[in-house]
């Protein structure tokens, strides 16, 4: 079944097919096929992502991968509004823009063209992120992203040493 898609296969449709295998089970078929898959050395195994299993490249293998591949790159500013929508939404333009301090329209629409984020039905305009957002950093949901409290704490940390330095 996760041959057929593109993406993550969400637990609920392989269990729509499985009448009768629970979600544990479904995890110790999973990860019994990964430890076919290694032992015979397969270029691939099965992750979690998106609340739902995906093909993922062993590490060993994605420089090869790689190369295939054009290179998409997102930008600092892309990546602040990427990280805002994730941490903070759904969110308007405007709130995205009062936190950043600039225009943030370019960005907003390198992330859509990239599926990344998405805009929710209804007004004002929200922008939410995606599941190929999620698929891409491995994640099963939001909540699986790092505490916004570490990264405040390390930059606190860092305006502070800056604060002394500048004292000096």
């Amino acid at each position: 079944m996760i041959f057929c898609t593109s993406g993550s296969l969400a637990v609920k449709d392989i269990m729509d097919v499985l009448p009768g295998v629970s979600e544990d089970r479904l995890d110790l078929m999973v990860s019994d096929l990964n430890t076919v898959y290694k032992e015979s050395g397969r270029s691939f195994r099965i992750d979690k992502a998106s609340n739902g299993y995906m093909f993922v490249t062993r590490e060993e293998y994605a420089p090869y991968i790689k190369s295939l591949l054009p290179r998409t790159r997102l930008s600092p500013a892309s990546m602040e509004v990427l990280a805002l929508v994730a941490y903070k939404g759904p969110c308007t333009k405007h709130s995205i823009e009062n936190i950043r301090g600039v225009d943030s329209t370019s960005s907003l629409k390198h992330l859509l063209r990239l599926k990344l984020i998405d805009i929710k039905p209804g007004k004002p305009m929200n922008y939410i992120t995606t599941k190929r957002f999620l698929e891409m950093f491995g994640l099963d949901s939001l909540s699986d992203l790092p505490d916004i409290s570490q990264f405040e704490e390390i930059f606190a940390e860092d305006d502070l040493a800056a604060q002394e330095d500048n004292n000096d």
